[in-house]
This record gives structure tokens, sequence and C-alpha cells, in this order.
């Protein structure tokens, strides 16, 4: 069979925007932005528009790069901003993206957000952003479906119906994608050193499913001029659904634990995992990393917004936040994508949870950690007892708790806290050897365990 190709058009890119007392970018979540001068990166708004799905559109794309363009190794991460407002990718992979060199990509494709957000916030700055008309953000944020004591069946078909609302609302926003990725290849705007030779495309939750939409449904359609793919990767975070095929690029879904564990009426959400059928065999192209641990969104650094969304939210009896690392997780698997995207180096095998036969039910050790799936020093040196999504309803499930071991079994484990420092030595060094965590970020958990005492 024969796939047919459609040229994905050039977006015009005008900017950048100048900012004035008063007058600057909208920033839909400001996590992380504080950091931007810390590694001598400037952020910079163009606005973009064409024509998609039979209308003309115009929005803005947000860029993030070195301030010293020497430093920019020629790669771009692009994320699509969520329909309900954020950019989770920047939030998670921040430090990765500015230690790495990246330019990073705000695109706001999705009308939703873009209008309701931004437009909504500055009418007079982005007086031309236009989408053909749908819902708004407002029509989503907190409407997730749920029905008391639902089965599962229930669930699924409720959060299907929710998502199949995402679509129609954003019937432009894959076009307009394709379209900023294409023009991206020629530099910005007075900036032609900003070239894209390698552009990856990822996201998380909701935005997550763009990008598995994008693979299932755009990938092999909307194409570069010359025929080639306008991505050169993706990486699909925190979202699920049926397997992904392959594609003629690298594709690396990564699904935390909470993914499974969120799937429950205790937590208040169905999610978009549908038991194991993300699951398929390795490929040339396709790997799958479900993360032992991990919760749906990182409370290991919070910022003042996190802290007050959540100092009313219960927990279970004796238990915290969780710490568990979910950027330094998603920090290594982004050079491990950019790498195999360029041809450098090959992935390590999909590393998967174990669970009860076919079923989604996550096995769990002696501590109460997950087994299986890609490991950590906080499941392979474990400190706590790890509950990936807190299952005390909304919006406790978004966020992992942990309940520490106590010095007993600690001193049962490990039998003092340098034999805990030689065990987590050598976790470390696996992670390392394997991929799985960065230099810059072990060093900071060596430091860390330097100063646990029991």
């Amino acid at each position: 069979m024969t796939t047919r190709h459609a040229q994905a058009k050039h977006a015009l890119i005008r900017g950048p925007v100048p900012e004035t007392e008063g007058n600057r970018a909208v920033v839909l979540e400001p996590y992380g932005v504080d950091r931007i001068p810390t590694y001598d990166y400037v952020q910079e708004e163009y606005l973009v528009s064409g024509t998609a799905a039979g209308d003309p559109y115009s929005t803005r794309i947000l860029i993030r790069r070195p301030a010293d363009m020497s430093s920019y190794t020629g790669r771009a991460l692009a994320e699509v901003s969520h329909i309900w407002g954020g950019n989770s990718v920047w939030r998670a992979f921040n430090r990765q993206i500015m230690r790495g060199g990246f330019i990073w990509v705000g695109i706001d494709s999705q009308a939703p957000s873009a209008l309701d957000l931004i437009k909504g916030v500055d009418p007079r700055r982005y007086a031309e952003m236009t989408f053909s008309s749908g819902e708004l953000a407002k029509d989503f944020a907190g409407s997730i479906p749920f029905t008391e004591n639902p089965t599962p069946e229930v669930l699924a078909r409720e959060y299907d119906e929710f998502k199949e609302r995402w679509w129609r609302a954003t019937p432009q926003s894959f076009e307009i994608i394709a379209q900023v990725a294409n023009a991206l290849r020629e530099g910005l705007p007075g900036l032609p050193e900003a070239a894209v030779r390698t552009l990856l495309f990822a996201g998380i939750s909701q935005t997550g499913g763009v990008v598995r939409r994008f693979v299932e449904r755009h990938h092999s359609v909307l194409r570069r001029p010359e025929g080639g793919p306008v991505f050169d990767g993706y990486m699909p975070c925190a979202s699920g659904g049926p397997a992904l095929p392959d594609v003629d690029v690298p594709v690396m879904e990564v699904l935390g634990e909470a993914e499974f564990q969120s799937v429950r009426w205790a937590c208040g959400v169905s999610g978009q995992v549908r038991g194991l059928t993300h699951r398929r065999p390795d490929s040339p192209s396709f790997r799958l990393y479900e993360v032992a641990g991990m919760a749906h969104r990182e409370t290991r650094h919070m910022s003042d917004r996190d802290r007050e969304r959540l100092r009313d939210c219960p927990l279970p009896e004796g238990a915290r936040w969780s710490t568990f690392p979910n950027s330094h997780v998603y920090n290594a698997l982004l050079e491990s994508l950019s790498a195999w995207a360029r041809g450098e180096a090959t992935p390590p095998a999909s590393r998967l949870l174990e669970t009860e036969g076919d079923t989604d039910t996550v096995l769990r050790d002696g501590f109460g950690n997950a087994r299986g799936g890609l490991r950590t020093t906080y499941t392979d040196a474990p400190l706590s007892t790890l509950v990936a999504a807190t299952p005390m309803g909304r919006p406790s499930w978004y966020h992992g708790s942990e309940t520490p071991l106590g010095r007993e079994r600690l001193v049962e484990r490990y039998g003092d806290a340098d034999g805990y420092r030689r065990e987590h030595a050598r976790v470390l060094n696996r992670m390392l050897a394997a991929g799985f965590v960065r230099p810059e970020d072990a060093e900071q958990l060596r430091l860390e365990a330097e100063l646990v005492d029991f």
C-alpha cells in the first residue's frame, strides 16, 4: 500500500514581538521561567499565521533559546500548550533543555487555551489571534468526568468521550504544528542561525495525547517539502492509548506508574491508559518506558502555585508529597531520544512494570513499591513506600506521595547510613551505565544521599 503524503505548508513567522513595561508575552505557566537567566537563555515571542483545515489562523509561539547562539546545538524540543493552559514539557524538562543547548518551542496551536488564556488575558497584544470557533479552556478546566461508584467501563467511556471534545475543539491544531515545524527548519526572522537540524516533539498528559495522535494520524501525511518527516523524533508521556505504529523516526513512549494507578475510582479519574493495550514489541524505531514510582506530576520541587493548590489536599496518614524526581528521568530520556534521532546511539530495551497476568494491576515488592519497569534509586535503594497516584480524590491523584519506611526497616535493609549510601551508589551507577540518569542529576542525588541518617 502506498502512503499518500501531503506537503505541510510553512507557517509565516513574524517577530520577535517587542516587549515594554505593561505589554509583555503572556506566560501560561511561570514554573522554571525564573531559571532562564541562570542558564543565560532568553525568551522571545513570535506571531505565526497561515491556513489550516481550510480556515485562516493566527497565533503565537514562544521561543526560549541561548542568548549566545554559539551555545545552540541545532536541537529543538517543541510542545503545544495544554488545552486548558500550561507547558508541561517545559516544566519537566527545562533544566536539560538549557543545559543541553536546545531551543524550546511552545506552540499555541490549541484554540481553547490560546483564545481563552492568552488573547483573553491581553486582547490588545493578541488582537490578530484567530482560530476556527469552538470550545474554550474554561469549558474544559475542571470538567474531567466523574461518576460515583463507576465500573471501569463507565470510567473509560466517559473519559474517551471527554477526549473526543479535545479533537473537536482543535481542528486546526495538527496542521499548525506541522507548518510551524517546517518553518523552524529555516530559522527565525533575523536569526538564521536558529535553523533546526534535529526537531523533537514531546507532550505530557493531554499534550502527550496530542503527540500520540500526531504519530497515529498525521506523521505519514503531513511532510516536509522533500517528503521527509516534519519531526525527527517523538516522546509522548503520561498519556496512553492503543499501541503506537512504527514510523520512519524514533518514538519513545514514557508512562509513569501513576498512569496505571490513576485508572481507579479512588483517584476520581479514568485517564488515558486502557489496560495494557499500549504495549507492543520493540522495533528499530520504538521504545516504551514504564517508570516505577513516577507520578503524573512532580512534587519534588513545587512552585508557590503548587503549594497553594495542594495546601488543603488530603494525604494518607503518615505520608508526604513525593520527592521522586520525574525531571531526572525525563532529562535522561530526552538526551537518549536525541541521540537516537541523530543516529548516534540506540536506547536500551523497553522497561515494563510487572503486573498481575494481563491486567494493569501493578505487582509490588516487600516495601510496597512497584516491581519491574524503569528503576531508580527511589525504588532500588528505597527510603519510602511510593504511591504514584495518591488515592484521595481530586486533585490529589495528579501527585504522588511517599511514606517513610522508618528506622527499624532501614536498619534491617541497609545496616546503617553508610550501607544505604553504598547501595544508593551501586544503583546510581547502573542507571548511569544504562543512560537513565544524567551525570549532573546523579551528582545531585549523591549529595542528597550524604544527608541521610538513621
